[in-house]
């Protein structure tokens, strides 16, 4: 762009088009041209110095925000404006909340009263606390769609309910509990969404686009972590292998996750799982705070870590 806009301004054909005028620019009138043109290229300058972040989408991703969990995080509604202001002075594209949003619904109204003053759209995930195995309509009811996708720039986000992929009701069990009827149900229709939208994916990452995905629980450990070998922490056989092919399908190499309440990057399955951390409070301790992930075209991803400063869960 800037060699184009440099060559009309510059170039003796655009000097030629109104020679009587340029001539009679003398003095005053031709200082003033000349800053006039000087403040045009800067201008330009600064539009093609920014064409990088043109060619890249950032998404910030705030998860587990708990909102009326007294237990554990008194704080999480302070904590959570603090990032919101965080995120605020920054060039954002769009944010996801990864789930585990509030206890309750009048916790969600709150969560979505802070969220409210994010200058970025904002996408929400379902999160176990959110969505157990018979309520799903009750997110839905307040939320809108659990599973769907969405498009930032070039990026294609396909959100997953990872709570229709395991049942998390009983976090002591030591084997993986069934799914209700009703949840496998829903479990099956999620993944016949996935496994129809392929062959558009497929046409979209043809034509340029990224897909990645975002879930609330992460589909393995993170080679030992966390340390609590319950299976309430991951999403086990046989819908991991199931979502798995579905990612593997649609073309998706990253997924955002949440869940642990820790920042952690780590590959899996042939895909780079980011878990962002927790705005709320630290089971397995580390810091709170949330995640910016910077998406280019070609699908590198890198993401940074935000720590709250002097946030208390």
């Amino acid at each position: 762009m800037r060699p184009a806009v440099e060559q009309y301004l510059w170039s003796p054909a655009s000097h030629t088009a109104h020679p009587p005028i340029s001539r009679q620019l003398t003095g005053k009138n031709n200082r003033r041209l000349g800053k006039f043109a000087g403040l045009l290229l800067a201008l330009v300058a600064g539009v093609c110095s920014s064409e990088s972040v043109c060619a890249q989408v950032v998404i910030a991703q705030i998860s587990d925000t708990h909102i009326c969990d007294s237990r554990h995080a008194p704080h999480a509604a302070t904590n959570l404006n603090t990032a919101v202001q965080m995120i605020n002075r920054r060039v954002i594209d769009a944010v996801i909340v990864s789930g585990d949003i509030g206890e309750s619904k009048s916790c969600w109204s709150q969560a979505k009263s802070i969220l409210a003053n994010l200058k970025a759209p904002v996408h929400y995930v379902p999160g176990n606390h959110d969505v157990h195995t018979l309520d799903v309509s009750t997110y839905r009811s307040v939320f809108g769609a659990d599973y769907y996708c969405f498009t930032v720039k070039f990026v294609d986000v396909i959100v997953v309910d990872s709570q229709l992929l395991g049942n998390y009701t009983n976090y002591s069990a030591t084997s993986p509990p069934p799914l209700p009827a009703y949840t496998q149900a829903q479990s099956a229709q999620m993944l016949n969404w996935m496994n129809s939208i392929v062959s558009k994916e497929q046409a979209s990452i043809a034509a340029g686009h990224v897909a990645i995905a975002v879930q609330h629980i992460p589909v393995a450990r993170d080679y030992g972590f966390p340390p609590d070998t319950k299976p309430y922490w991951i999403i086990s056989d046989p819908y991991r292998t199931r979502e798995m092919n579905a990612l593997h399908a649609l073309g998706v190499k990253t997924v955002l996750a949440g869940h642990w309440h820790s920042a952690k990057v780590f590959d899996w399955g042939g895909i780079t799982w980011r878990d962002g951390p927790s705005t709320s409070w630290l089971p397995w301790g580390g810091e709170l705070g949330f995640a910016v992930h910077t998406i280019s075209a070609a699908g590198t991803v890198d993401t940074e870590f935000v720590d709250l400063p002097n946030a208390v869960p």
